[in-house]
């Protein structure tokens, strides 16, 4: 990875078709009114990578004769930075992923006895977000360990530590180049553990298999909301009562929100994202998005998925719990997924 020789860009757009009246059509088009285009990320991570992750110049082409903001702009170049950095965390992060599965520590050693199963889920996301911030900790310090001359994940920490800790924007947020890597990667988790978490409100009672299935073909509903603004992604967890308390993932949530719905397509159960809780949302001063940085590396959020998946594999929540949580569940849904 030092070379960068196993870089694999996405471009702007994730290859998906929009459904009229779909979730992603809708969410799409709410950044239209909110006055927000999306960034050709893959064309600038190119270009970045052809200078072995030098950034100097980045403002002009991203401003191509218009300009930007100096908010718009480092929240951009702040993203443009992290997608790039991410190529190298994301084997770090499987390696110790796997790690952890085969060891049966961190998120996988045993449960507190006596919780419910949604204090289990909460334990779970909380225990995950801490050992992928562990990770996150040590991968920043790696990176002052690569040869600079060769290594253009080397060059490239080296200028966004220098960016992020000169951003006004990320200043008044009191973020440097760790602690946004860690909010990010966290809500990413969080996103994932309330598909999880819908699967049970929902009452969708399938064996184990089926279960993933089911829940494999959701992740597009992940990734779409994971290719939006940052500003429109919040509104949207907020207004569908999806953040937890706080506004941090490692905090707990009610359970009692479901911003999915089952649908029963051609090829199998899915959960989709109920499209009534996105609102346009702008700060004003931006023109510009980029979607999460997670969402621009290939497998990255499949990642997140796959690990929360065997979560709740291994710690049996993937079908509600007899009885039930303190409340009455929705009826259950017994049917079985096709393949």
């Amino acid at each position: 990875m030092d070379g960068g020789a196993h870089i694999h860009f996405l471009s702007s757009g994730d290859g998906q078709t929009e459904v009229d009246g779909s979730f992603a059509q809708q969410y799409r088009l709410a950044h239209v009114r909110a006055g927000l285009s999306r960034l050709g990320v893959g064309a600038i991570l190119d270009w970045l990578t052809r200078r072995g992750g030098d950034a100097q110049g980045i403002d002009t082409l991203l401003e191509d004769g218009t300009p930007l903001t100096s908010d718009n702009r480092d929240r951009v170049k702040g993203n443009l930075f992290l997608s790039f950095l991410f190529h190298d965390l994301r084997d770090r992060l499987q390696g110790h992923m796997q790690a952890a599965r085969l060891a049966g520590t961190g998120p996988f050693a045993a449960l507190p006895a006596g919780l419910s199963q949604q204090q289990k889920l909460n334990w779970l996301r909380a225990q995950a977000c801490i050992s992928l911030n562990q990770v996150l900790d040590e991968w920043a310090l790696s990176l002052v360990d690569k040869p600079l001359p060769t290594c253009p994940f080397a060059r490239m920490a080296r200028f966004a530590q220098g960016f992020f800790k000169g951003s006004a924007l990320y200043a008044r947020a009191d973020h440097d180049m760790v602690s946004i890597s860690k909010t990010g990667s966290n809500t990413a988790l969080h996103m994932c553990f309330s598909l999880v978490e819908a699967s049970l409100h929902l009452g969708l009672d399938l064996p184990v298999q089926p279960w993933r299935d089911a829940m494999w073909r959701s992740r597009k509903e992940l990734k779409t909301l994971a290719a939006g603004s940052l500003g429109m992604i919040v509104t949207f967890l907020h207004a569908s009562k999806l953040e937890p308390e706080g506004e941090s993932a490692v905090n707990p949530t009610t359970g009692e929100a479901c911003a999915f719905r089952i649908e029963h397509a051609p090829e199998g159960i899915r959960l989709r994202l109920d499209g009534r809780s996105i609102t346009p949302f702008s700060t004003g001063n931006d023109r510009l998005y980029t979607g999460c940085p997670a969402f621009h590396v290939a497998g990255m959020i499949e990642m997140y998925l796959d690990w929360v998946l065997d979560l709740a594999i291994h710690h049996g929540l993937h079908a509600p719990e007899r009885p039930l949580y303190d409340r009455p569940w929705p009826p259950r849904w017994t049917g079985v997924a096709a393949d």
